[in-house]
């Protein structure tokens, strides 16, 4: 049997030293890179609390376009830009005027919806839909019904109610035109559908529906899922909910796993990825006058009962309430973002972020149609038909 002796040898106190020296130095080093990170960590930490607390009573235009527009043309935000509908085409144009897409049409009432970076155009009672996003990946669907409600989602899966003779379909596509799925409405059995949103993925599909039974009328939402847990389910429906005495004419989507209702006296909240179900339900008067959103907040608008103004309470996607922003001004619209709340007229612009904290609160240059906030916290864009500009918010 053979084996082998390991031998400790003795270092020598130089030697001891020398590793003594090594080792200090290694944990200067150490120290230098910690103290180095956590110096950075406070000084962005500084940065966001001092632009927390920092607001701003002027702006600065960064860029400024002119454009010639007819007045029948619509604005809407898309994604960060701004699209513009008109009845002989659409144009997705930057801060700066610069077009991203083009596509001309004839429409007598265009129509559009949006999702991330894909649009959908159809004519109110037209038969086709246009498909178009930044990336180019155009396309045309033919639904020979006419198209009386449409949505998308961010494949460019489009979902549209079309008329049938008394009878309503709801029929999805893909961007090529090809059909995926039908579903049949009827005033007996589902009722009228009202509204139609799809998920971000295009799986899942939310439709309110209202109905008169004897002396009452009844809305519902409904849900369906076009995946695979939806597959073996009849019309692959998952899931639904009536509402007696009201009528729901609005429903969306915020995510792929969160939707809400609005109905003439009520809020409703769905939770699930699958098959959502009831999470929250807020009741209101009627002196809510409108709601708005982004993916993780609703923001509900209702004249203050005191001062005749208005305030805009912000809630999460559980239903709770986070704050209420009192407001004296009469609006066009509310742009909601992860960032922060923009509430404007023609001529005149208030910002929140979701603190509550006022960050500009000012006067416009010239009367705006249309506010599109940007990435940047600080910068917008402002529409009206003679020019676009790009404006940064300054102290």
């Amino acid at each position: 049997m053979s084996g082998f002796t390991v031998v400790k040898g003795n270092k020598s106190p130089e030697d001891k030293h020398a590793d003594r020296e090594i080792l200090k130095h290694r944990i200067r080093k150490v120290l230098r890179v910690v103290a180095l990170v956590a110096a950075l960590i406070f000084v962005v930490w500084l940065i966001h609390r001092l632009y927390q607390n920092t607001t701003f009573n002027d702006y600065e235009i960064m860029s400024k376009s002119m454009r010639q527009d007819s007045d029948s043309s619509e604005y809407v935000a898309y994604n960060g830009h701004v699209l513009k509908l008109s009845r002989d085409g659409a144009e997705a144009f930057e801060g700066n005027g610069k077009a991203i897409w083009n596509l001309t049409y004839q429409m007598q009432k265009p129509q559009s919806a949006t999702c991330e970076d894909f649009v959908a155009i159809a004519d109110e009672q037209g038969t086709e839909i246009y498909v178009a996003s930044s990336s180019e990946d155009m396309g045309k669907i033919s639904t020979k019904l006419p198209i009386l409600d449409l949505c998308i989602s961010r494949q460019g899966v489009v979902a549209a109610v079309l008329e049938d003779s008394g009878t309503s379909w709801i029929r999805l596509y893909d961007k090529t035109g090809s059909e995926l799925a039908s579903i049949k409405c009827s005033m007996a059995e589902s009722g009228y559908p009202m509204d139609i949103s799809l998920s971000p993925s295009g799986y899942l599909l939310a439709v309110t529906y209202t109905r008169v039974e004897g002396d009452e009328m009844r809305s519902s939402v409904a849900f369906y899922n076009f995946g695979d847990v939806g597959a073996n389910e009849s019309d692959h429906y998952m899931s639904g909910y009536d509402f007696v005495g009201t009528m729901i004419p609005r429903v969306k989507f915020l995510n792929d796993s969160t939707a809400f209702a609005m109905g003439t006296d009520k809020m409703v909240i769905f939770s699930g990825d699958q098959k959502p179900e009831k999470k929250f339900e807020y009741n209101f008067d009627n002196r809510v006058k409108g709601v708005f959103y982004s993916d993780d907040r609703i923001v509900l608008v209702r004249e203050s009962a005191i001062d005749g103004g208005y305030a805009a309470s912000v809630f999460n996607l559980s239903g709770e309430e986070l704050l209420t922003l009192p407001f004296d001004l009469d609006y066009i619209d509310v742009q909601v973002s992860k960032k922060r709340i923009v509430i404007y007229s023609d001529t005149h612009m208030i910002v929140y972020d979701m603190r509550g904290t006022v960050k500009y609160d000012g006067p416009l240059d010239d009367s705006t149609l249309l506010i599109s906030p940007t990435d940047n916290a600080r910068r917008y864009i402002l529409v009206n038909r003679e020019t676009v500009k790009l404006i940064q918010l300054v102290k």
